[in-house]
């Protein structure tokens, strides 16, 4: 169980983070774990499981996968084997059908947003400079943990080459200023509810002044990271106060939610590998593509 051990440290400490590579990893992990204990139970399989996909609360993907592979628990080893490699053969599907979606939407010399690092948005972008269109990138650094150095590596890396990085507290200016003519905003999702998505924090303001400034909203989510649960405030993970000071003075109350919540509004538009669809019909597309997404 070595392997697993790791890659849950590794989840816990966001040395992997991302829904995508963290429920990537954590099937991964499970594969291992057959391999290294080939006679550890499946009861004893699936307890290791629920606490890697539970190592970060906000992610449905990894908690999904475990609905998936331990409903109707199978009886062998070969058939679990089947049913992780299957469920990992939905998120490398999901990937590439939303990449060609978005790539379809995304407009050749256009200027687009995007915050923090979601693989399925730079799919997407990347897929369009593959398409041949040039495309002009702006991302937010995504304080405390920098995740925008990650989204812009791969955007340079992938050959695009007008790549802007702002601070965080620049994306409502950025928005607003007319010159720039920003032809929308794409951010990726943690989770899916019925009335909103959750999203890396700071993800609400900016989504609010994308509203005010009638810029369309493009959320980029498989239909695996939709959560049955309502939504709580109580799901959103609050990280260690030293990310954001590590020597903070005595007394002084540091609060760090690593996520919000953002409800569903007219301009937003999240793109799936069922198409693009609205809000109100995440629940009944979800359920239809993966009905064993139940509480």
């Amino acid at each position: 169980m070595d392997t697993a051990q790791t890659i849950l440290a590794d989840i816990k400490s966001l040395k992997i983070q991302g829904a995508t590579n963290v429920a990537l990893k954590a099937l991964e992990a499970l594969a291992a774990t057959m391999t290294e204990e080939p006679d550890l139970p499946p009861d004893r399989l699936k307890e290791l499981g629920t606490k890697l996909a539970y190592a970060r609360p906000t992610e449905p993907l990894a908690q999904n996968a475990l609905r998936y592979i331990f409903a109707d628990t199978p009886k062998n080893a070969g058939a679990l084997k089947a049913k992780i490699a299957t469920y990992t053969s939905y998120i490398h599907d999901a990937t590439k059908k939303i990449a060609e979606y978005g790539n379809s939407i995304v407009s050749d010399g256009a200027t687009y947003l995007t915050h923090c690092h979601a693989t399925t948005v730079t799919n997407i972008f990347l897929e369009a400079k593959k398409s041949g269109k040039n495309i002009h990138m702006i991302a937010t650094e995504t304080r405390p943990r920098f995740q925008g150095r990650l989204t812009v590596s791969e955007l340079l890396d992938g050959g695009i080459t007008d790549v802007t990085m702002i601070v965080d507290s620049a994306a409502a200016s950025v928005l607003a200023d007319t010159k720039r003519k920003i032809a929308g905003v794409f951010v990726g999702a943690d989770l899916l509810t019925d009335t909103g998505l959750v999203n890396k924090i700071g993800t609400h303001a900016i989504l609010l002044a994308a509203r005010e400034y009638k810029i369309p909203v493009y959320c980029i989510s498989t239909l695996l990271k939709y959560d049955p649960r309502p939504f709580s405030p109580d799901l959103i993970e609050t990280r260690d106060p030293k990310e954001v000071w590590a020597e903070a003075p005595a007394n002084l109350t540091i609060f760090s939610p690593a996520f919000d919540y953002t409800p569903y509004f007219d301009g937003v538009t999240i793109i799936t590998e069922a198409g693009m669809i609205k809000g109100s019909e995440v629940k009944e597309t979800a359920l239809s593509n993966y009905p064993f997404i139940h509480l």
